[in-house]
């Protein structure tokens, strides 16, 4: 990217007055240089634990628009492939998941490991003279895999900061979902996979700090909202530097239906306190984990914005519940969670309408391209010392900190020409880092293992 197409980035993206351009969100070239520079650089979701427990275990998914292999190990650790044969760059392997002792490319025959080895060539005799060195034509290997507490990112970039780095003050609000419970957390199986006419960055930067929209956006959905809620909501909003999001309603984990799943959550009030206190476990919020992964815990959603194109994007959407928590509360959490935030969830419809009509209006237009978009809500009432939450926190739920942190990230890795070192300037709470520390592993990959 030239110096001139960097500073018309910067004034595109005028994060610290809260103003945004929409071209962003629908210029094909800004488009080719996400995948370039933020896909390809950035770590990214790649699954959790539950979703590949045994060596063989595979999951096929996305890091940019480049298809990846992720598959389970003999000795446990998680290798991400691109899913592409190395002859002609045709998918290795078109299913979804499973189990498999290797990958058979349907186009020439090509076939791999699950360790990427290439270990099998129709006609190597006849056709290549037995010329063709195998050990060179393995799979392409992603750079380094790291995981936090089951949850696995990936990169392509070698020179990546170690992902803890990189979530920084986040894991505390990760820990919040992720650890809620003694045995953890399992994503039931299936993802529910759907289509939106619109930008990736409209549901990130959402999923990371948008109270606002609720009461208006989801009005019939959500009809027994108390109309006071607006005024007398409370919650915060967190903005991480390195462009996370995180807002939280509290007390509201103590109103729950009679049903197995509501008796269940109330049964799990005092333990919940005791282990993550007050200020964590008596809450409902949602996030984004920068760049494209989401989730709202309180409905025990967990998502991935997968770009398409400039205005096209895929939701792959999972259920998230407590390990150890009964079968029927299993089935009665992914039956709530389908009505909420499924495809056709009575709150995700409306949600999927936004983005669709504004990327419509973006598409088909041309004055809707030029007008700035407002993102100043709470801009200057932010902390960075709160005594209670780390990171840039605004003691409301109203706000777009998030947001303005968000493309302030998105804004440097796209116009620097290696990765984004940042200044540490989140209050440095070293005693969760240290235990965080302990389910942290990390496993660079392209040297010898």
């Amino acid at each position: 990217m030239s110096d001139t197409d960097a500073a018309r980035l910067g004034e595109l993206v005028d994060w610290e007055n809260g103003l945004i351009s929409p071209e962003i969100f629908i210029n094909d070239r800004i488009y080719r240089a996400e995948l370039e520079r933020l896909f390809n650089r950035a770590w990214l979701f790649i699954g959790h634990d539950s979703m590949f427990p045994e060596p063989g275990d595979f999951l096929n998914t996305y890091m940019g628009g480049d298809p990846v292999l992720a598959i389970r190990q003999r000795d446990g650790e998680v290798r991400v492939f691109l899913n592409a044969c190395r002859h002609r760059g045709m998918k290795i392997c078109r299913a979804e998941d499973g189990n498999a002792r290797n990958f058979m490319c349907t186009y020439h025959g090509w076939t791999y490991s699950t360790a990427g080895e290439l270990i099998n060539v129709p006609n190597l005799d006849t056709a290549y003279f037995n010329e063709l060195d195998q050990r060179r034509w393995g799979l392409v290997e992603v750079a380094q895999v790291a995981q936090y507490k089951g949850l696995w990112f990936a990169t392509f970039d070698p020179t990546a900061p170690p992902l803890e780095d990189f979530l920084g003050d986040m894991l505390y609000y990760i820990d919040a979902w992720v650890d809620r419970s003694p045995g953890g957390i399992e994503v039931l199986p299936g993802a529910v996979k759907w289509t939106i006419h619109g930008n990736w960055k409209l549901g990130a930067e959402q999923f990371g700090g948008d109270g606002y929209h609720a009461v208006i956006t989801h009005a019939s959905s959500l009809g027994t909202f108390d109309p006071t809620f607006l005024r007398d909501v409370q919650g915060i909003e967190f903005a991480s530097r390195q462009g996370h999001g995180y807002s939280m309603i509290f007390d509201r984990m103590t109103r729950f239906a009679d049903d197995p799943l509501g008796r269940y959550n109330e049964s799990q009030v005092r333990a919940r306190l005791e282990r993550l206190g007050e200020d964590r476990a008596n809450t409902v919020g949602n996030f984004t984990i920068f760049p494209n992964f989401s989730g709202l815990p309180g409905s025990a959603n967990l998502r991935m914005w997968h770009p398409k194109g400039p205005n096209e994007f895929e939701i792959w959407s999972w259920t998230i519940v407590d390990r150890d928590a009964p079968e029927e509360v299993k089935r009665a959490q992914r039956t709530s969670a389908a009505f909420t935030e499924g495809a056709a969830g009575v709150v995700e419809t409306d949600d999927g309408e936004n983005w669709d009509l504004i990327g419509q209006m973006l598409e088909r237009g041309t004055q809707t391209r030029r007008m700035a978009w407002n993102y100043q809500m709470g801009n200057g009432h932010e902390s960075d010392n709160d005594p209670v939450y780390p990171g840039r926190v605004l003691r409301n739920y109203f706000g777009e900190g998030p947001q303005r942190a968000f493309y302030r990230r998105w804004l440097e890795f796209m116009t620097s020409e290696e990765w984004p070192v940042v200044e540490q300037t989140e209050p440095d709470r070293r005693e969760h880092r240290a235990s965080a520390m302990g389910a942290l592993s990390a496993t660079p990959r392209g040297g010898s293992r």
